[in-house]
């Protein structure tokens, strides 16, 4: 579940107006409502999210020693609880458990080997994305969404990449190294 979104988007509405050479202001709107939806897109294309926003991510019990979260990049964990089934929340201390990002998706050791039921839940507030501002994304995603956002500038629709064969072909290269790949 988001709980903060992103305060900025990868690219600036100045940035994609001057990849696109436009010098006016009328489409403004049209162009940050791409820019929005590219930066989707584009974290549901590689598994990454790119800037930084706050989930609450809940795990069915039990669990074990290590498990995987289900974003992407893990930039820090800010609240753990456990759930009841009634509803009823136990605040932990997040040093209870270890990122190890270096894993895709992230692993969290559970370093103070608490132990959940099948009836609880795990839940955990976490930041995720490569960092606050549009400088911390990787410039290869960076023009990935600009070419996205050209192609759908271009079209005025909202298309699936994928089913755009030269923007898939050209896009493969920039994204392949930030993708997770899903089994």
């Amino acid at each position: 579940m988001l709980l903060t979104a992103p305060q900025v988007e990868p690219v600036s509405l100045a940035d994609i107006k001057a990849y696109l050479k436009i010098d006016q202001d009328a489409e403004d709107d049209l162009l940050r409502a791409f820019l929005s939806a590219a930066r989707v897109h584009l974290e549901h294309m590689t598994g990454h999210h790119l800037v930084s926003q706050t989930w609450r991510v809940l795990l069915e019990g039990p669990l074990g020693e290590t498990f995987r979260l289900p974003l992407q990049p893990v930039a820090e964990l800010l609240t753990l609880s456990v759930v009841e089934a009634d509803g009823t929340a136990t605040e932990l201390d997040v040093s209870g458990l270890s990122i190890f990002q270096t894993d895709n998706p992230a692993t969290l050791a559970n370093l103070d080997g608490f132990l959940l039921s099948g009836k609880q839940r795990l839940q955990i507030d976490i930041e995720t994305g490569f960092g606050p501002t549009a400088e911390d994304v990787p410039e290869p995603l960076q023009l990935a969404m600009k070419m996205i956002v050209a192609e759908w500038y271009e079209r005025r629709l909202i298309a699936d990449p994928s089913l755009i064969p030269a923007l898939a072909g050209a896009l493969k290269p920039l994204i392949a190294p930030y993708r997770n790949l899903r089994l």
